[in-house]
């Protein structure tokens, strides 16, 4: 894998895994040209070596055990008809846990799980939901009316 999508999993940035790869703790990594070939544990993370002094790493160890869930509120949208773009509540939820967040417009940057159950509704009601283990990124919290605003990345899906 990459340095981004390995930055994503460990949960630091990607500067920072730079730093652990030019110091040789990121095991078996090698740099391919420009870029860095790193490989993944049996958990699917790569792993990296503590150092001998200094605070402990902060990085994830492990993938997450559950997975996010994004969460279209049906109910939201239909309220929001008919109110002025000030009005307008947010009507994407992303629930983590025991944590909800709310916006707009997200990004999701790695693999996720698209969830119909009509007969098994989530704890939310939800029968339609994203899951995904990848760090999740509200692009807008706050609704713009603009017209000429473009969304900040466009992901196209093929069948």
């Amino acid at each position: 894998m990459g340095t981004r999508e390995a930055s994503l999993l460990l949960g630091i940035s990607r500067q920072r895994l730079l730093v652990l790869l030019a110091q040789g703790r990121v095991q078996d990594a090698e740099k391919n040209g420009r870029f860095w070939e790193i490989p993944v544990s049996e958990n699917g993370m790569p792993v990296i070596i503590p150092a001998r002094r200094g605070p402990k790493g902060i990085w994830h160890k492990e993938k997450p055990k559950e997975p996010k869930m994004i969460h279209v509120n049906q109910s939201k949208i239909k309220g929001n008809k008919g109110k002025s773009p000030e009005e307008l509540e947010p009507v994407l939820s992303v629930k983590d846990g025991d944590r909800n967040d709310y916006g707009y417009e997200l990004y999701i940057p790695g693999p996720c799980q698209i969830v119909y159950e009509p007969y098994k509704p989530a704890k939310c009601g939800a029968h339609l939901w994203i899951n995904t283990y990848e760090p999740v990124e509200f692009i807008h919290n706050e609704f713009s009316s603009d017209p000429a605003r473009q969304p900040s990345k466009q992901l196209f899906i093929y069948v």
